[in-house]
């Protein structure tokens, strides 16, 4: 299915090279940027941010004043991948959603994505074929339902 055209930026903050696999398979889909935080360029009137993370505690300070610059002028919306436990106990990745929302961003909390990124020492950095097709249909549904 071919991705819909709107403004989609993909970012990472992680050293895993699995995450950043995940975070390529969604530009590759949508044919766009993917960079590491801090990006070389700002984000400028992008329709969807994905971001992709290894959080658990508190994120890095390179992390915490990307997400700061993330007003509703740099990105409408937020969608976020992350490697690391759910939600409910991940003190960082809720850290980061609160400066996220405190910037003006619309944060998507209610479809947030959880990867397997591996173990961080020698972890490999291919994704199988499901776990490729999984995330982008999940990066689809996204920008389908911000379009």
């Amino acid at each position: 299915m071919a991705a819909p055209k709107v403004k989609v930026r993909v970012m990472y903050s992680t050293k895993k090279a699995k995450v950043k696999t995940f975070a390529s398979a969604i530009a590759e889909a949508f044919k766009c940027l993917v960079n590491d935080i801090p990006p070389a360029f700002p984000c400028d009137k992008e329709r969807v941010v994905f971001i992709g993370m290894t959080i658990k505690d508190e994120p890095n300070d390179q992390l915490r004043l990307f997400c700061r610059q993330l007003t509703k002028q740099a990105a409408n919306n937020v969608a976020i991948f992350v490697d690391g436990p759910d939600k409910a106990d991940n003190k960082g990745l809720q850290t980061v959603i609160d400066i996220l929302k405190e910037a003006g961003t619309n944060v998507l909390t209610d479809d947030i994505y959880y990867v397997n990124g591996g173990p961080a020492l020698f972890g490999g950095k291919k994704i199988s074929l499901e776990e490729r097709t999984e995330i982008v249909r999940w990066a689809e549904s996204i920008v389908a339902k911000v379009s």
